[in-house]
């Protein structure tokens, strides 16, 4: 084998090892940016309980898609009831979302319940949960089930502090003593 021979040789092996390689990091790149897209197009369907701003014992449920993708066909069912509700009226079999299916539910969107106060039989309603499933599909028809469980147990022992710790509430907490002291003035004359 001469000089040149080896040399063309050696090149082809350095292309096709350097051709290999090549393909690798596309086929990389490209399941990558297939994960990203499926990611992209994903709807996240959650339920999950929230204090209310202006009440801490007042408890909403709220139903959200969290993903990024729209979710369409979506029904929820009560796999098992809460059963200390304040009155029939607030069960959450009687709500909209959970009679109806919802033909589209979009990316961030969400709806909001009230549920329960929690001044009124605190230890038998944090005894008791929720669970709630969920179907959807995505833009591609591919199916989705969730299962989720509510407790109220996560607000055992929380509470809001008075005067509040942010701004907005602050300012709430000042005016309405500026109103209680507003009324002694206006009472006394």
């Amino acid at each position: 084998m001469t000089t040149t021979e080896f040399l063309q040789l050696l090149f082809s092996g350095i292309v096709t090892l350097s051709t290999v390689v090549y393909s690798v990091l596309t086929w990389k790149l490209v399941s990558e940016t297939r994960r990203m897209r499926e990611f992209q197009i994903t709807p996240d369907i959650n339920v999950y309980f929230e204090r209310s701003e202006a009440d801490a014992s007042f408890i909403h449920i709220i139903f959200k898609n969290s993903g990024q993708g729209y979710a369409k066909n979506v029904k929820f069912e009560i796999v098992k009831n809460f059963e200390h509700y304040d009155n029939e009226i607030w069960d959450l079999k009687n709500t909209g979302i959970m009679q109806k299916e919802l033909e589209s539910f979009y990316s961030n969107q969400s709806v909001k319940y009230y549920f329960t106060d929690l001044s009124k039989n605190n230890k038998q309603k944090i005894a008791d949960y929720l669970e709630i499933g969920a179907t959807f599909q995505d833009i591609n028809n591919k199916k989705y089930k969730k299962r989720i469980k509510l407790s109220l147990l996560e607000f055992s022992g929380t509470g809001i502090m008075t005067p509040p710790d942010n701004y907005i509430g602050r300012i709430a907490h000042e005016l309405k003593e500026l109103k209680i002291l507003l009324k002694e003035i206006f009472e006394k004359k």
